[in-house]
């Protein structure tokens, strides 16, 4: 089922080869693939595994895209991470508050910035990571919630 991302449930745990993934219990609530035609509001994706999937972008869709930081920003923000880490190691008795907010949570640093995007962003031959609200695992259509647009990849020169 090349191209999903799985959501696990409280009843189905174990290692992923011991999953049924054919299973009710597994949710599935993203997508990946390259987009091979815009209709309008209407997207469809080919999945790694030729599958298409057609995604219906509405008012209440988020869109991203995301770039990559300079080498400086991400630099920047891995000292801080470091120096904040030393800090919480020094003065933390007993495991971390995970209760907390991302934001007050000491996360190491993306290498990606995320900012807002729109419908305009999506050309024909771009990936797509599409999140939607509901299990899409037998649909061949449905509402987007949030579609991340990632940079292209970077090849080394050879």
């Amino acid at each position: 089922m090349g191209g999903y991302f799985l959501g696990q449930s409280k009843q189905n745990k174990g290692s992923l080869p011991d999953r049924d993934l054919g299973s009710k219990n597994i949710k599935i609530v993203s997508v990946s693939g390259t987009v091979i035609a815009i209709d309008g509001s209407l997207i469809t994706l080919k999945t790694a595994d030729s599958e298409e999937k057609i995604i219906e972008i509405g008012g209440q869709t988020k869109i991203y895209v995301q770039e990559y930081k300079t080498t400086e920003q991400y630099q920047k923000e891995m000292e801080e991470y470091l120096s904040n880490s030393k800090k919480e190691t020094d003065t933390q008795s007993g495991p971390p508050n995970l209760s907390l907010a991302p934001a007050a949570l000491n996360l190491s640093p993306e290498i990606f910035a995320k900012k807002p995007g729109s419908l305009a962003d999506i050309k024909i031959g771009v990936l797509l990571n599409v999140i939607a609200s509901e299990d899409i695992k037998t649909v061949k259509r449905f509402k987007a919630a949030q579609i991340i647009i990632p940079p292209p990849a970077i090849v080394p020169a050879s």
